[in-house]
């Protein structure tokens, strides 16, 4: 005979086994939840990177020297200041464009240092507008270690400045710039912040004009001139003298400007110069043929020698004309 067990014993039982499976069911709660904390607990925590420091630079041009076009340098003395807003190696910058330097620490005021820096630049001359030319001098600062990841350098203009005194002989000073840039090393394969000063001096149009191209306008008349003469005269229209006095007047202008791989507004102006004592030569032979043909006798052949002479005339007053305006807008528009 089998024998049951109390009913209120039973009941303790269930409640015990019940409080079993809910101990259990927590702790497999728990061992799954732990390891997520764990790794929370130790994820990595991410940093931005750190800020670049920042570095104002100012620039006091005190004298400019022995320009050079056929070279392209320039010999430059002027105050260089560097403020950090924290410590930044100031002291190891470097001139780009120098082909030679030197620089003497001056003052140091508070976070700002100056140097004074006297060298020799190199610039890339562009004679394309000759002899109305403007050339920019620059002068391009870069620091020797600190990529554009730890260091920037920032322009102050209000307190650049070139000095009044400054003169370069022959030449006009424009107003200066002074601008940021970045300049990547393929070699090292990091990008450095640079910072450009540039100074624009240009020739003075009047005296570009007084220089060069009333002489010019001179010598095209002196050969026309010569289509004036009458048909008795006519060996002597030939322009020999305006064009022998041209090729050395040429000679002697384009000897500051070196040797250049384009045509410059002054070679295009002598060009045009030497078609119309061409046109004054080739009437003369046509003239000469004409003459010694007979074909200049009488009335009609005085007619037809005025036909001719003023023909050539008014082309070369008409090509004159016409390169003479298309120069202008040229220089004008560039």
């Amino acid at each position: 005979m089998l024998h049951q067990a109390p009913q209120g014993e039973t009941r303790h039982r269930v409640a015990w086994l019940a409080a079993l499976l809910v101990a259990i069911a927590a702790l497999c709660f728990l061992a799954s939840a732990a390891p997520s904390q764990a790794r929370a607990a130790v994820a990595p925590i991410s940093t931005a990177d750190p800020t670049p420091i920042e570095a104002r630079v100012s620039i006091t041009v005190t004298s400019l020297s022995k320009l050079n076009l056929e070279q392209g340098v320039f010999q430059a003395i002027f105050y260089l200041g560097i403020t950090c807003s924290e410590p930044c190696q100031a002291a190891d910058w470097d001139l780009v464009n120098a082909n030679e330097y030197t620089s003497e620490l001056t003052a140091v005021i508070g976070p700002t240092s100056w140097w004074r820096v006297s060298g020799t630049f190199v610039f890339q001359p562009d004679l394309r507008l000759f002899p109305f030319d403007t050339q920019t001098l620059p002068i391009i600062i870069e620091h020797e270690d600190l990529s554009l990841e730890k260091l920037i350098y920032i322009p102050d203009q209000q307190t650049s400045e070139v000095s009044s005194l400054i003169g370069v002989p022959g030449w006009l000073i424009e107003p200066f710039s002074l601008t940021t840039t970045e300049h990547f090393l393929v070699g090292f394969g990091e990008t450095y912040s640079s910072v450009n000063f540039e100074l624009p001096v240009g020739r003075s149009t009047v005296a570009s004009l007084t220089k060069y191209y009333i002489p010019l306008l001179i010598f095209i008349i002196l050969g026309a001139a010569t289509l004036f003469l009458g048909r008795n005269d006519i060996q002597l229209r030939t322009a020999g003298t305006a064009l022998v006095g041209l090729t050395i007047f040429y000679l002697f202008t384009s000897g500051g400007v070196g040797a250049v791989g384009y045509l410059t507004v002054w070679d295009i102006s002598v060009l045009v110069a030497y078609i119309s004592l061409g046109l004054v030569l080739l009437s003369g032979i046509i003239g000469a043929y004409l003459y010694h043909e007979h074909k200049f006798d009488g009335a009609e052949g005085e007619a037809l020698n005025k036909r001719i002479r003023f023909g050539f005339l008014w082309g070369v007053i008409l090509l004159v004309a016409v390169s003479a305006v298309a120069i202008t807008l040229v220089a004008v528009l560039t």
